[in-house]
C-alpha cells in the first residue's frame, strides 16, 4: 500500500513492456551487426595492407636476386687466375671481364691496392688507352679498404649521361687485398622489377639507400636521382626489417607504405599508396555491408510493432470476455492453456503416478537384462575348459573360473582377491608377476608359452598356452589384465612321440637301404681285400731270398703300395656305409654338395658290384654351400638314385643323370632316369606315406625324403624327362656368404 502523500505512477500497459522487449532482443542483433562491420572493415583494411606488404617483398626479393647476380659476376671474376700475383695479367683480364660485363651490357673497373685513384683496368675503354681517376669515395675503393663488398646508390655521370648504381668486390690473395673490381648497373636494370607495380597496384615503388636517398623510383624514374626521401621515413623504419607506414610520401600527399629491406645491401623497397585509393578498395564494402544492416533492423523493428499489434488483440477479447477470435488474430498458447490448466492440475497426481509405475517396470527389466547378462557371463566363463582370470593394477584376482582356481588347487572364492605370492611358490611368483607387469606396461596382447608346477597338479609340471591382454576401463586406462591358459601338455608329449616315430621311421628307411646294398658291398669289399691277401703273399715271396736282389726288394716294396692302395680302397667303402647309416640325430653344419652328391653316386656303384651305372655326374660347380646333416641328405640321394636305378633295370640306354646349379639363389639337383614314367594316379600322391610304385614296396622312402627336405627349408618335386622317364628335382637355399667361408 502506497504512504500518504505518495504519487502513484501508472503501470505501463502490456503493449509498452512489449516494445521495451523488442528493443531489448534488437539491441544485441544492432551491436553485433555494428560489431561485425567494424571487424569487416578492420580485416579489408589489413588485406591491404597484406597485399602492399606481398608487394614489396616479391619487389625486394627481384631486386635483390638482381643485385645478387651482379655481385656473383663479379665475385667469380674477383678470382681469375690473371689477378694472381704470380701470373699477373691485366690484358688477359681486361678481355676476360670484358666478354663478362658485355652479356650485362656494363663495364669492369680494377684498381690495385698499390694506387687507389687510379684506374688499373676499365673495361669500357680501350685497351692501352689513359684511363680515368678513382674518387675518394668510389665503391672500388671502399671495398678494397674495408675488404668487403659495397654497393653505391645511383650517381649522375656527366661524362657518359647516365645515372650508375656501382658494386664493387674485393680482390684477396692469400688473405691479402690485392684491389678491388667495380662494375656499373644501370638504374634500368634495378628498376626492372618495380616496374609492374604501379599498373598493378595504381601505387609508387622506390628503393631507399643510405641517408634517405632514393636509388630507383617508379613511375617517374627520371626524378629519382639527386632526390631524396623525407627523412622521417628513414627514422620511421630505423632498424627494421619489414613493416607498414602512414605518413606524407614521395609526393606529399598522406600514403600507406609497406617496406622490406634488402638482405644484401640494407637498401630498402617501399610500396606506397595513397590513403584514398587504399581506402578505396575496402570503404565500398563496409558501407554496404552498413547499409544492408540498417535495412535489416528496419525490417525487425516492423515485423515487431506487427506481431504486438497480433498479441494484443486476443488480450484484449480476453478482458472484453470474447470467445471467438476475430480473423487475422494471433493464437496464443498461453491464453489457450489458462482454460486447460484447472483439469490439468486435477489430472496430475493421476498422470505422476503412471510415470512412476512405468519407471519402476523399467528399472526392474533393467535389472534383469543386467542380472541374465551377468549369468551368461559367468556360464561361458565356467563352461571354457581352458583357465580363465582378470586381474587389476595390483595382480590381485578379480574374476576366475573353475578351470583357473583348479590349478592352484582352491575354490574360486578362495582364489578371489588374493595374488600369485599368495597362492603359489615364491619362484612361480615371482615369474609370473614380471611377466604381467611386462604386460600392462606395454598395454599389447602377448601370447607365450611356459611349463610351471601350480599347487593344483601336486609336483607336476605343466605346460601352458597362455594369452594375456589388456583390460581397460570406459576412459581406456587399463584396469588390469584378460588371461587365456591352455593345458598343452599332452600335446606336446603327443608332438615329441609323433618326432620318435618319425626318427624311428627315418631309420627303417636307412635299415632298407642298408640291407638293399649289403650284397653289393659286401662283393666289392671282398675284391680289394682278395688283391689285398694276394699282394702280401707275393711280396713275402720275393722277401723269402737271403740274397740282397734290388730288383725283388722293388717289386715286393711295389706289392705292399698296391696292397695299401687296395685297403685303402676297402676302408674308404666301408666309410662311405658308415656315413650313410649315420646316428640319425641332426647336426647341421655347412655341407658343400657337390663333393657329398659324389660320394652317394659312389657309394650305389659300390653297392652294385659289378654292374655297369653309366650315370652322368654335372656336379662341377664352386660355391654350392648349404646349412645342413649330411647325413640326412645323403640317405635322399643315396634314396633317390637307388630309385631311378630300379626303374631302369633291364633298359639298354637308362639315361642315369645327377646335375647340380644355383638358379636364384638356390642349390638346384635333378635325380633323372630313362624309365618309364610315372602314372598320373601316382604323380599326385608321390610323397606321401604308404604309396609305392614298386611291388613290394613300403611307401615310406620318398616321404621319409620329403620330410627331410622340407626339414633343410627346401622343396623336392617329381616331373616328367623329356624323351621318357622321371626328373626328382631338389631345391635347397644356400648358406651365407660368411658361412661358405
Amino acid at each position: 500500500m502506497a504512504g500518504a502523500g505518495q504519487v502513484r505512477r501508472p503501470a505501463r500497459g502490456l503493449r509498452g513492456h512489449l516494445a521495451l522487449l523488442g528493443a531489448v532482443l534488437l539491441l544485441p542483433g544492432l551491436l553485433l551487426g555494428g560489431g561485425m562491420t567494424y571487424d569487416l572493415a578492420v580485416r579489408l583494411q589489413r588485406k591491404a595492407e597484406d597485399d602492399l606488404t606481398t608487394s614489396s617483398r616479391a619487389a625486394a626479393l627481384a631486386v635483390n636476386e638482381e643485385l645478387e647476380g651482379a655481385l656473383m659476376v663479379l665475385t667469380t671474376l674477383a678470382t681469375s687466375p690473371h689477378l694472381d700475383p704470380a701470373t699477373w695479367r691485366l690484358e688477359s683480364f681486361h678481355w676476360q671481364a670484358r666478354e663478362v660485363a658485355a652479356q650485362l651490357e656494363t663495364f669492369v673497373i680494377l684498381v690495385t691496392i698499390e694506387d687507389l685513384g687510379q684506374q688499373a683496368v676499365n673495361t669500357g675503354q680501350p685497351l692501352g688507352g689513359p684511363l680515368p681517376s678513382v674518387p675518394n669515395g668510389a665503391a672500388s675503393v671502399i671495398a678494397a679498404r674495408t675488404g668487403r663488398p659495397t654497393f653505391v646508390p645511383p650517381v649522375y655521370m656527366p661524362e657518359i649521361d647516365r645515372a650508375l648504381a656501382i658494386v664493387a668486390v674485393p680482390v684477396i690473395r692469400g688473405g691479402q687485398v690485392r684491389g678491388a673490381l667495380a662494375m656499373p648497373l644501370a638504374t634500368s636494370r634495378i628498376e626492372q622489377p618495380l616496374r609492374p607495380l604501379p599498373d598493378a597496384l595504381g601505387s609508387t615503388a622506390f628503393i631507399l639507400g643510405p641517408a634517405s636517398r632514393l636509388v630507383a623510383r617508379q613511375p617517374d624514374p627520371e626524378r629519382t636521382i639527386t632526390r631524396s626521401a623525407p627523412a622521417w621515413i628513414s627514422e620511421a623504419i630505423g632498424d627494421r626489417r619489414r613493416g607498414i607506414l602512414r605518413g606524407e610520401g614521395l609526393d606529399g600527399l598522406p600514403s600507406v607504405m609497406a617496406f622490406k629491406r634488402l638482405p644484401i645491401n640494407d637498401w630498402v623497397v617501399v610500396v606506397s599508396v595513397g590513403e584514398a585509393e587504399e581506402r578505396a578498395t575496402w570503404q565500398p564494402v563496409v558501407l554496404w555491408r552498413l547499409g544492408l544492416v540498417a535495412a535489416l533492423l528496419l525490417l525487425a523493428v516492423a515485423a515487431m510493432l506487427l506481431l504486438i499489434r497480433r498479441l494484443m488483440r486476443p488480450l484484449e477479447n480476453l478482458v472484453d470476455g470474447t470467445t471467438v477470435q476475430p480473423p487475422g488474430t494471433a493464437r496464443v498458447a498461453e491464453f489457450e492453456a489458462l482454460a486447460a490448466a484447472v483439469v490439468a492440475a486435477q489430472n496430475a497426481p493421476r498422470r505422476e503416478a503412471e510415470a512412476a509405475r512405468r519407471a519402476a517396470e523399467e528399472n526392474l527389466l533393467l535389472t534383469r537384462e543386467a542380472e541374465d547378462e551377468r549369468r551368461l557371463l559367468k556360464s561361458v566363463v565356467q563352461s571354457v575348459p581352458e583357465a580363465i582370470f582378470v586381474k587389476d593394477t595390483e595382480l590381485r584376482y578379480v574374476l576366475v573360473n573353475r578351470a583357473a582356481a583348479g590349478a592352484f588347487g582352491r575354490s574360486e572364492d578362495e582364489v578371489i582377491g588374493r595374488t600369485d605370492a599368495e597362492l603359489t611358490h615364491p619362484d612361480v611368483a615371482r615369474e609370473m608377476t614380471l611377466t604381467d607387469r611386462a604386460m600392462m606396461n606395454s598395454g599389447i596382447t602377448q601370447e607365450y608359452e611356459n611349463r610351471v608346477v601350480l599347487p593344483g597338479h601336486g609336483h607336476e609340471a605343466r605346460t601352458y598356452l597362455t594369452v594375456k591382454g589388456p583390460w581397460r576401463d570406459s576412459s581406456g586406462r587399463i584396469a588390469g589384465l584378460v588371461s587365456v591358459a591352455r593345458d598343452v601338455t599332452l600335446r606336446r608329449a603327443t608332438e615329441e612321440r609323433l618326432r620318435t616315430a618319425e626318427e624311428a621311421m627315418r631309420r627303417i628307411a636307412r635299415a632298407d637301404s642298408l640291407t638293399a646294398m649289403g650284397v653289393g658291398v659286401a662283393h666289392e669289399l671282398n675284391q680289394p681285400l682278395t688283391a689285398v691277401a694276394n699282394f702280401l703273399r707275393a711280396g713275402a715271396r720275393w722277401l723269402q731270398d737271403d740274397s740282397p736282389d734290388p730288383a725283388r726288394i722293388g717289386a715286393a716294396r711295389e706289392a705292399m703300395q698296391e696292397a695299401a692302395a687296395q685297403a685303402q680302397r676297402a676302408g674308404e667303402i666301408v666309410r662311405r656305409l658308415r656315413d650313410f647309416i649315420g646316428r640319425g640325430e641332426t647336426d647341421q653344419k655347412y655341407v658343400a654338395l657337390g663333393p657329398l652328391v659324389a660320394d652317394g653316386v659312389a657309394l650305389i656303384c659300390a653297392a652294385r658290384g659289378e654292374e655297369s651305372l653309366p650315370i652322368a655326374l654335372d656336379i662341377a660347380i664352386n660355391g654350392c654351400i648349404v646349412m645342413a646333416d649330411e647325413v640326412q641328405l645323403q640317405q635322399v640321394f643315396v634314396n633317390l638314385l637307388r630309385n631311378a636305378i630300379e626303374a631302369t633295370e633291364g633298359l639298354k640306354d637308362r639315361g642315369l643323370s645327377v646335375s647340380l646349379r644355383q638358379e636364384e639363389g638356390r642349390a638346384v639337383l635333378r635325380f633323372a632316369d630313362g624309365g618309364p614314367g610315372l602314372p598320373p594316379e601316382v604323380k599326385e600322391r608321390l610323397f606321401e606315406p604308404f604309396v609305392s610304385t614298386k611291388e613290394g614296396g613300403m611307401g615310406i622312402g620318398l616321404a621319409i625324403c620329403r620330410a627331410i627336405v622340407e626339414a633343410h627349408a627346401g622343396r623336392i618335386t617329381a616331373m616328367a624327362r623329356e624323351g621318357g622317364g622321371t626328373v626328382m628335382r631338389i631345391d635347397l637355399p644356400l648358406a651365407p656368404a660368411e658361412g661358405s667361408g
